[in-house]
């Protein structure tokens, strides 16, 4: 057999597709057929019974999510579905009961854990970005975050927390002018910007892990931490959230933060405050505002989004510095948030 490293990308396919009908022999489907969905971070498949029923059988990308991880999704899920009428993915255990499932078969040398659920109907909420769809979006947050809030997760959940910008154990890529300079640093873009720019990203830093030190402690829940308009569908007047991969103990502003941001990347700055005003007025029907303003936690996603370019996409790490600066140059001065100019929605 042929090494899976050495297959063309068509043919790792191929071998793939293998490994996930090897897996749904270990769910009580009958007759299932399954059928390439789409390959992004994770590699899925769309699974329908002999009943016509349909499932999202989810081949977890290796090294992207632990075990940990998407067993903590899965425990979440199910006890959403069971406490709340939030319309969630369905987690489909196995025969023998397993919410997650991790194969070894010849041929793949790494584990793709498997996760099987119902299929959701609907088309993306990111096709309706309307006030009244932004009013739900923020009801739906106030209910995930009220039961984040209440819910006591067995032992096998996650103990992660999302308490900086960076708190998934990636490695630092931006910082080597605060705390990493010098010849051995990974990227030394930063020596080549001028001092005042370096301040500038030194300040934002600090800033951002002050806002979060900032939060009461008592705010801490189990949040989705990825909840965008494109993390939801919309079917028949109601949201139906999924991808609760990310899930995660954190804050109610940087979960809110995440999917503001977000949102402002897709409608721009004149549409997006009339969005925001919906959403929170949403939120407010079930659970008061945060005290934390959201901003801070945005210029966070926006280090961090940085940090991603200077790990996978270094030689466009300069050309992205350049273009964020005046974004940092603005929120320092009157706390809002702007797009850097190569984004602005005309």
């Amino acid at each position: 057999m042929k090494p899976f490293h050495l297959l063309t990308n068509p043919g790792k396919l191929r071998r793939l597709h293998q490994y996930a009908t090897l897996g749904l022999t270990h769910y009580d489907l009958n007759n299932p057929n399954i059928t390439f969905h789409g390959f992004e971070t994770n590699l899925l498949y769309r699974v329908v019974s002999d009943s016509d029923e349909k499932f999202i059988l989810r081949l977890a990308y290796p090294d992207w999510r632990r075990i940990e991880d998407l067993l903590s999704e899965a425990l979440w899920l199910s006890a959403l579905q069971q406490d709340t009428d939030i319309p969630v993915p369905q987690v489909i255990p196995t025969k023998t009961g397993e919410l997650v499932l991790s194969v070894f078969i010849d041929g793949i040398p790494d584990v793709w854990h498997i996760t099987l659920m119902k299929w959701l109907p609907g088309r993306l909420l990111g096709n309706y970005l309307t006030p009244k769809n932004l009013k739900m979006m923020g009801s739906l947050f106030s209910k995930l975050h009220i039961h984040g809030k209440n819910w006591h997760p067995p032992k096998e959940f996650t103990h992660k927390r999302f308490d900086d910008w960076l708190s998934r154990g990636e490695e630092n890529l931006i910082r080597p002018f605060h705390e990493q300079s010098g010849e051995g640093s990974q990227t030394n873009v930063e020596s080549t910007l001028p001092t005042a720019q370096r301040e500038l990203l030194k300040r934002m830093d600090a800033h951002v892990s002050a806002a979060y030190q900032a939060i009461d402690p008592s705010d801490l829940r189990v949040i989705h931490c990825d909840l965008w308009h494109d993390n939801i569908k919309l079917y028949r007047g109601k949201l139906y959230p999924f991808d609760f991969e990310d899930t995660i103990w954190g804050y109610r502003a940087h979960d809110i933060a995440m999917a503001m941001l977000d949102l402002l990347e897709t409608v721009g700055e004149g549409y997006y405050p009339s969005l925001l005003a919906a959403f929170r007025k949403g939120y407010e029907t079930n659970l008061t505002w945060t005290e934390n303003p959201i901003e801070p936690f945005q210029i966070g996603r926006i280090l961090w989004k940085l940090n991603w370019i200077a790990h996978y996409q270094p030689e466009y790490l300069a050309r992205s510095y350049e273009s964020h600066i005046p974004v940092f140059e603005i929120y320092q001065r009157n706390k809002t948030i702007t797009l850097p100019a190569v984004n602005k929605i005309k």
